[in-house]
């Protein structure tokens, strides 16, 4: 049992420093000292302001995006106002995965569904899948497959009745 013990703690120090000595693809260990140790930062999260392909967020944490329609109708976004364009202001939360979905305007129609035509059965209704001029001769095959198993049946009861 003091075996098993200290087989586990063996296994259980070998998880928690073989990350640390295991490289990554970068070349790195996968895990540092520092990892265990350190708290995470405010910031942590947030992208580095040198970054141009990140939206500068608001002082209160929140995105704004520009929301405009063209000419045709279409729908555009950006995170800059369009000169000469009725802009409509959003702000959302990048940390938020939740967009509200957009309201049903009255004008648009519902979507009719038409019921689907069943097709008049023929002359019958058929309450198999095998013709009916082949139901006798499965019939057949049916009852020869049960002589076959009570045949072996019988063989298996006289082997037994030997074997006692």
């Amino acid at each position: 049992m003091k075996i098993m013990i200290k087989l586990m703690l063996l296994a259980l120090v070998g998880a928690v420093v073989a990350p640390m000595l295991i490289k990554g693809p970068d070349g790195k260990p996968l895990l540092s000292w520092q990892d265990f140790f350190s708290l995470p930062s405010q910031d942590s999260g947030s992208a580095s302001s040198s970054d141009p392909d990140v939206t500068p967020q608001s002082p209160s944490g929140l995105t704004t995006v520009y929301k405009w329609k063209d000419k045709e109708g279409q729908w555009h976004f950006s995170d800059k106002p369009q000169d000469h364009v009725d802009n409509e202001t959003l702000k959302y939360n990048p940390n938020a995965n939740i967009i509200q979905s957009l309201a049903k305007k009255e004008e648009e129609s519902e979507v009719e569904v038409t019921p689907m035509k069943v097709p008049e059965p023929s002359a019958g209704p058929s309450l198999t899948t095998v013709p009916l001029t082949e139901v006798p001769e499965l019939m057949d095959q049916a009852k020869q497959y049960q002589q076959l198993l009570d045949q072996r049946n019988k063989t298996l009861e006289q082997f037994n009745a030997n074997k006692k």
